[in-house]
């Protein structure tokens, strides 16, 4: 993976998962009513930074031990 591609992945995936995370939640947690998207916007401000942080800290960490676990369950075969 190219350092374009690993930023790029990073940015959209947590902006992607962000996004519907604390829509979905927000919704669940206040309903819907005229101030839904300002509360939304409000908690995606939050979540975004937050999982943008820990894409960049944990993600590369979670391929290795995917990419291990995948390489066990092969040899196990």
């Amino acid at each position: 993976m190219t350092r374009i591609q690993f930023w790029l992945t990073a940015v959209l995936s947590s902006l992607t998962m962000a996004s519907c995370m604390s829509g979905v939640l927000t919704t669940i947690n206040t309903g819907i009513d005229a101030m839904l998207l300002n509360r939304w916007f409000h908690s995606f401000s939050i979540a975004w930074p937050i999982a943008l942080t820990l894409n960049l800290l944990i993600l590369p960490q979670v391929r290795r031990l995917a990419a291990w676990l995948s390489q066990k369950l092969h040899h196990q075969r």
